[in-house]
């Protein structure tokens, strides 16, 4: 009788700490869906270039996929410090971390990312791993700009 009971109560408790990590999941999804890309882009002083952004969506190679991106600015040149350092703080605002090293496609003054999180669906293996967020940043002597394109799955257009 006591062993019932006590077996009912571990039941229980695993079913609730089950519902609460479905929930979890559930509503990073939703938040990510929702807003995440420009609360990601101005927690870090990134401004939203929107018309950008509506091109990058509708270059066919990103709509084909079905990839979503946000395009925006920071002033001035990142050196690789600052370049790891924003990369990693993007990913983690959207809940998610790097999964490809940044130093192996790094590139003169382009820099290129793959990380993964549980709040976005969409994916893609990149070398056996699953990837489902993308940052390029690209240098702009001209203007003292640093572009910064964040796509899910992948970016498929030239940046």
């Amino acid at each position: 009788m006591r062993d019932l009971r006590k077996f009912r109560i571990l039941v229980f408790v695993a079913a609730v700490l089950w519902m609460a990590a479905l929930m979890q999941i559930l509503m990073t999804r939703f938040w990510i869906n929702q807003n995440a890309f420009t609360q990601a882009f101005a927690r870090n002083r990134i401004t939203v270039l929107k018309e950008e952004t509506r091109k990058e969506n509708q270059d066919l190679r990103n709509r084909a996929e079905g990839n979503r991106c946000v395009v925006g600015e920071l002033d001035g040149k990142l050196d690789s410090g600052e370049r790891e350092k924003l990369v990693a703080e993007l990913f983690k605002t959207l809940g998610g971390g790097i999964v490809l090293s940044p130093t192996q496609t790094l590139w003169g003054d382009t820099y290129v990312a793959y990380g993964y999180t549980i709040g976005i669906k969409n994916r893609k293996k990149v070398n056996g791993r699953a990837i489902n967020l993308n940052v390029a940043l690209s240098y702009d002597e001209e203007r003292n700009r640093t572009r910064v394109i964040l796509g899910t799955p992948l970016i498929n257009s030239d940046f």
